[in-house]
């Protein structure tokens, strides 16, 4: 896992043919879907999007702490970089690039960001798929492929029937 400054995370995207935030852009989504309420339940959609995504060989989560971010939160996160040998501040690189060999890290780190009761913001790049996750009290999905799409919608409505 390596971070990246925001300068870099454009530049990484721009190489994958991906747009920086799509929603701030105005890049219409493919879907829009309710986060669980629940810690547990949100948890294990983390497991699921990491399971989804194992098919991208990278993928570049881009962190964007709550305002209301309690400090134990952020003592996780920052424990959770200095433990993969990262000592640059999260606001001068909130960006974390996972290649294959990181598909540990990176399920630990979205099961982290998803277990926070303080409901912090990231978006999920994921390359070659082209596909981009935002998770933020609600999961937004932009991807050519609607099999993304449809599999975190059925997987969401299961988990809201539960």
């Amino acid at each position: 896992m390596r971070c990246q400054s925001p300068s870099e995370i454009r530049r990484w995207l721009s190489g994958q043919g991906m747009h920086h935030r799509p929603l701030e852009s105005g890049v219409p989504l493919a879907g829009d879907f309710d986060m669980p309420l629940e810690r547990r339940s949100r948890v294990h959609l983390a497991n699921h999007v990491a399971d989804l995504m194992t098919k991208d060989g990278n993928k570049l989560v881009e962190v964007q702490p709550s305002p209301q971010a309690r400090a134990e939160e952020w003592e996780a996160f920052e424990q959770f970089r200095k433990r993969h040998g990262i000592e640059r501040s999260p606001l001068d690189a909130p960006g974390h690039l996972f290649k294959s060999a990181d598909r540990d890290a990176f399920r630990m780190l979205v099961t982290m960001l998803l277990g926070f009761e303080s409901k912090w913001s990231f978006y999920i790049y994921a390359a070659p798929s082209h596909s981009t996750l935002l998770l933020n009290g609600r999961v937004g999905v932009w991807s050519p492929k609607k099999g993304l799409r449809n599999e975190l919608g059925r997987y969401l409505a299961q988990s809201e029937a539960a």
